[in-house]
């Protein structure tokens, strides 16, 4: 079973969070309070499926891939260098509660 992690006290979170559990009840929805203290100060979405960490942009891309059908479109996101994708998450992840 997949897992997601979010940020429960963030909107942008929790509405991807309530997003995906729409496309896919299978999936779980977990606060980030959750996880280890190692995670929670990575301060990330945090994707679990089966043995596999996502941590970033590669939470992004591979929760909303495994939803399969049209939304694996999502893997020419990999064509990026990790480096910059990271770098957007992380700018964007750091004014979530801006939003």
């Amino acid at each position: 079973m997949s897992e997601i992690f979010i940020d429960h006290d963030c909107k942008v979170c929790s509405t991807y969070g309530n997003w995906i559990n729409n496309k896919n009840n299978d999936m779980k929805i977990n606060d980030q309070k959750n996880l280890s203290i190692n995670e929670i100060n990575l301060d990330t979405l945090v994707y679990k499926n089966q043995n596999k960490v996502f941590y970033y942009s590669d939470a992004v891309i591979m929760s909303v891939a495994s939803l399969g059908g049209i939304y694996k479109i999502v893997y020419i996101l990999k064509l990026f260098p990790k480096r910059i994708r990271d770098f957007v998450y992380k700018i964007f992840a750091k004014n979530r509660h801006l939003i």
